[in-house]
């Protein structure tokens, strides 16, 4: 990957989130997300990026004193993935002798894990800051 390719922050955000959605407000709801914003030191959509993911049933972002926590709890998830990977490994390898109910359930908890993984990265994904703005 080259260095400061050219993008721009824009880009690397449209590639980081996919999608685009534009979406209209009444003045003091803008003014409202602005304030929650402000106080976070985010952006604006990082603020409705937050609040639909909280309704449409994800992960809340891990903010403050608890997001020491989940980020221990990713790493620890990670290391446990890697143990069932090496544990299926060995039974494929002829290491330990297979048992085809085992590794069916090796597989299964890895999947699990992996998947509650994904959604404690998603809580600790760092927002964008709000950029200032030039007087």
């Amino acid at each position: 990957m080259r260095p400061n390719s050219g993008q721009t922050e824009t880009q690397n955000t449209s590639r980081r989130y996919g999608e685009v959605l534009h979406v209209r407000f009444s003045s003091v709801e803008l003014e409202r997300l602005r304030t929650i914003a402000d106080g976070e030191s985010v952006t604006v959509s990082e603020v409705i990026r937050r609040l639909v993911r909280i309704e449409a049933g994800f992960l809340p972002t891990a903010t403050g004193e608890v997001r020491p926590a989940i980020e221990q709890a990713t790493d620890q998830l990670r290391r446990v993935g890697v143990n069932f990977n090496q544990a299926v490994r060995a039974m494929n390898e002829g290491r330990v002798p297979y048992d085809e109910d085992l590794e069916r359930a090796l597989i299964a908890v890895g999947e699990l894990v992996r998947r509650f993984r994904e959604e404690l990265k998603a809580m600790i994904a760092r927002p964008r800051k709000r950029r200032e703005v030039k007087a």
